[in-house]
């Protein structure tokens, strides 16, 4: 409360964060305070105002009758959107959220919904759209250590997913690989592609990728990636994103 009445947003942002989003002990005045905080700008986006306001009026609390209020005026301002953004309980794949600590005040977190990075007292939200023709496979973390183009701890993510294609006759589904990074609060996608096409109804129910795409640091120090499968085996440089 002394950092907000002093203006002090990036410190407020970072002791309120860790308390609203507590899964065990969440504090409704923490989500309270963050909600109107997010809802204002000051985290850089706002598509999670709708349902901290939401979370935060669930228990008994001196805000509740607020954030209850709040949420309701929030929810008419986003319309149709309003069933995608007002949304108490983030999840991801049916479990809590997937989240990658990567240092100090820096993780990446999954929802069904959305992909955010908070980096010290920015965040920034990309918006994903469920759809029952894509299945997510496990996302994976990599932490590379690189001498070039400059010395760097460079934070990557791997992701696998099925995807439906519902005018393949026969029935079809194509396992994608996208490689993507977090620089600061950005989330920025390296490169994406098929790696292998199965027919049928569902795709299989299990499927080892472990060897169809991996990233490692070359011989000269710099990040690059390997695809095994696909139709274009090869070996790439990652290039150096910069922070916007």
């Amino acid at each position: 409360m002394r950092a907000l009445l002093r203006g002090d947003y990036p410190s407020a942002l970072r002791i309120l964060r860790p308390l609203a989003d507590d899964r065990a002990h969440p504090d409704p005045a923490a989500q309270f305070f963050l909600a109107i905080l997010t809802d204002t700008g000051h985290t850089g986006t706002n598509t999670r105002a709708c349902g901290l306001f939401l979370r935060a009026a669930r228990q008994p609390n001196p805000f509740a009758a607020q954030s209850a209020a709040l949420a309701a005026v929030v929810r008419d301002q986003l319309g149709e959107g309003a069933g995608f953004f007002c949304i108490a309980d983030e999840s991801w794949q049916g479990g809590p959220p997937l989240t990658f600590a990567l240092g100090p005040e820096h993780q990446v977190i999954f929802t069904d919904r959305s992909v955010r990075v908070i980096y010290k007292d920015k965040e920034q939200s990309t918006t994903l759209l469920p759809s029952p023709d894509v299945v997510y496979l496990p996302v994976a973390y990599t932490l590379l250590t690189v001498t070039r183009p400059v010395a760097a701890r460079r934070h990557f993510l791997q992701s696998f997913m099925w995807v439906r294609d519902p005018a393949a006759r026969p029935m079809s589904w194509k396992l994608y690989w996208a490689l993507s990074e977090v620089v600061g609060d950005q989330w920025v996608l390296d490169a994406s592609e098929v790696l292998s096409v199965v027919n049928g109804s569902a795709p299989p129910k299990s499927h080892d990728v472990s060897n169809l795409a991996r990233i490692q640091v070359n011989a000269n120090g710099e990040a690059e990636f390997t695809i095994s499968g696909g139709s274009a085996p090869r070996t790439e440089v990652i290039s150096r994103k910069e922070i916007r």
